[in-house]
């Protein structure tokens, strides 16, 4: 069966995404690929980060998108500024985004992605269970009983526990994103099956590209090449004294290419 690959936020770090997809080439050359949400916004080339899609549907090598919190307010934008790329009134992140969207003449092409990502609320697999969502679940109602918009948003206070901690694991494995962590963060029941993995690492923040292959267990970290804006020593997920996790750690074999 063929094995699939999580790729966490891009954010538009595009020359990062590029470098991603050359290495998936030897690490993961037949698998099926989700893009994990929150494409185009902050970052330097959300160009890159289209082009690169488009790229590999041309070539016959489909992507899956699930839709992130971003996406809403990014084809808003889009929509706003018109087929001229006009960002009057537009805040700075989302004005940029346009003007190097309008320069590479890609205006349609995104608003083609965002939609299609926005379709797209979450994936899920079986044979192990598992399911790709932006952000999480509300622990306490379930996946199914979650609202798209908590699924899209949730993320813990400073001075709260991330919402994975109270997890029972009944929904099978998730694979989220949207709170950058220092590391990819992976936690496993008492056999070692993998409950939760979070793939958000930052790269716009100056962190990396995450990918996780979910078959393999396995995570493959490319280095931003954005200047470094946190911390990243402080970027963890607080553990409560008590948890059904007993192993929370990177993901087996992890693999680093700098």
């Amino acid at each position: 069966m063929r094995d699939t690959v999580v790729i966490g936020d891009i954010h538009g770090c595009g020359e990062e995404l590029r470098f991603m997809f050359k290495k998936l080439q030897r690490w993961a050359r037949d698998c099926r690929i989700i893009l994990i949400g929150d494409l185009l916004t902050k970052g330097p080339r959300p160009d890159l980060v289209v082009e690169e899609i488009l790229l590999r549907q041309r070539a016959g090598k489909p992507i899956e998108i699930v839709c992130g919190n971003h996406e809403g307010r990014a084809l808003a934008a889009l929509r706003r500024a018109g087929p001229d790329g006009k960002t009057e009134g537009l805040p700075p992140r989302l004005a940029a985004m346009v003007d190097i969207l309008a320069d590479a003449d890609l205006l349609d092409e995104a608003q083609e992605i965002l939609l299609r990502a926005m379709r797209t609320p979450f994936i899920r697999g079986r044979r192990p269970a598992w399911t790709v969502v932006h952000a999480g679940v509300d622990p306490d109602r379930g996946f199914l009983r979650t609202p798209q918009r908590t699924r899209i948003t949730i993320k813990s206070a400073p001075d709260q526990f991330d919402w994975w901690w109270n997890y029972d694991g009944h929904d099978g494995l998730l694979v989220v994103g949207h709170k950058p962590l220092a590391r990819p963060l992976i936690l496993r029941n008492d056999a070692g099956r993998a409950v939760v993995a979070a793939i958000d690492t930052g790269c716009c923040y100056g962190g990396f590209l995450t990918a996780y292959r979910i078959g393999a267990d396995r995570c493959l970290m490319i280095p931003s090449r954005q200047r470094r804006q946190f911390n990243f020593r402080r970027r963890v997920s607080r553990r409560p004294s008590e948890t059904a996790w007993r192993v929370a750690s990177v993901g087996r074999g992890r693999k680093l290419v700098r």
